[in-house]
């Protein structure tokens, strides 16, 4: 369903006082009615039709008009058949070889204007003209079915409304839609996010900012085909554009955060390398110092005030230092910390760090306790 082809429902009231035959209109005296009388119509109206009808081979119309609906609302309305095409051509004149001036879809409402032998002419929507009679559902048939032909359609509140291949704004952007435009749901709403189809595009959309109604779809003009048609073509080229920049964005990103990693891990990897230098040095209670001895945090202080980089002198006042990263995205010479503990991450699970009094400064897996926090200062 297209965009172009959604109208807001009609009731089509009944004539008073005439009834459609083909081509023509015969007059009927309108029966007076009291709450206690249903309306009828004369029998010698109903003869006079009856009779005409029989001769122009074509009884089979007169049970559109004598559908007991009060409303009238399928008094001269009915619905596209189009069998295994999904549409039907709404042509200039009651002949196949006549100019086509509109489409009629599979699931159109339609206004019946004038019925002709074999022909019907009819207006749907802004489109008008003649369709083959055995491409409508008319009479009792029509209303039987008038259920099955209204559709829901969502109607955009928002200036600018991305459509999603999911449900929640986590899922990817497929295109962008606006303010006003009106288009069809496909299904039943989950969570809040209403499935549209917006051109060949099938996306979901959040229903803050969108209207539902309820509404019979018409047919379209070879215009606004075109029209709808043009629309389309440019809103996929923008999607595409769209789809390219995001790429391109997305691309530019990961190149620069592969960058920074990449010098992150090569002074990460510089921090370790001098670290290690003081591998079996003492362990020292309260000591800074990386030859004469350091307790945990004195010893990570130490190594990074080589590099410029001042820290402060606890492990507990280590956690606020620079900022956090999870144990997965630990690179060299990031700070693994622990309740009452400190090391420097070297890669391989493993932490170089001032352990105790009997280790001094060494080397243990990185996991030997749990993490507290995981922090990066470089």
């Amino acid at each position: 369903m297209e965009t172009t082809r959604w109208e807001r429902k009609v009731i089509l009231p009944v004539l008073a006082g005439a009834l459609l035959v083909p081509g023509s209109i015969v007059p009927v005296q309108a029966a007076e009615e009291d709450e206690s009388t249903q309306s009828f119509m004369p029998s010698a109206g109903i003869e006079s039709v009856l009779e005409e009808s029989y001769e122009t081979d074509v009884k089979d119309n007169i049970d559109l008009y004598l559908v007991p609906n009060e409303e009238g609302e399928y008094f001269n309305m009915a619905f596209s058949d189009t069998g295994e095409e999904s549409f039907t051509y709404i042509r200039s004149a009651p002949d196949e070889e006549s100019g086509w001036t509109g489409k009629l879809y599979e699931d159109s409402a339609v206004e019946v204007m004038e019925y002709l032998d074999g022909w019907t002419r009819i207006r749907s929507g802004e489109a008008e003209g003649y369709v083959p009679a055995d491409t409508l559902i008319t009479g009792k048939s029509a209303a039987d079915c008038a259920d099955e032909y209204l559709q829901e359609t969502a109607s955009v509140t928002a200036y600018t409304l991305n459509v999603r291949d999911g449900q929640g704004t986590d899922a990817s952007v497929l295109t962008q839609i606006h303010k006003g435009e009106e288009y069809k749901v496909t299904g039943e709403p989950v969570e809040g996010w209403y499935p549209l189809s917006v051109g060949e595009i099938d996306g979901w959309v959040s229903g803050k900012y969108i209207t539902t109604e309820t509404a019979y779809s018409y047919g379209e003009t070879k215009e606004q085909e075109e029209q709808r048609i043009a629309e389309e073509e440019a809103r996929k080229k923008q999607a595409e554009r769209d789809a390219r920049e995001r790429e391109a964005a997305q691309k530019e990103a990961e190149e620069a955060a592969a960058e920074t990693a990449a010098g992150t891990s090569a002074a990460g990897q510089a921090v370790i390398d001098y670290a290690c230098q003081f591998i079996g040095n003492p362990y020292v209670w309260g000591g800074t110092s990386l030859t004469e001895g350091a307790d945990c945090s004195g010893f990570v202080q130490s190594v990074y005030a080589h590099f410029g980089i001042s820290l402060p002198r606890t492990s507990y006042e280590m956690r606020s230092a620079g900022y956090a990263v999870s144990y997965d995205e630990a690179v060299p010479g990031d700070l693994i910390l622990y309740e009452g503990h400190v090391g420097l991450y070297m890669g391989d699970g493993q932490i170089v760090n001032a352990m105790n009094e009997e280790k001094g400064i060494g080397i243990c897996n990185a996991d030997y306790a749990r993490i507290i926090a995981v922090r990066r200062v470089i």
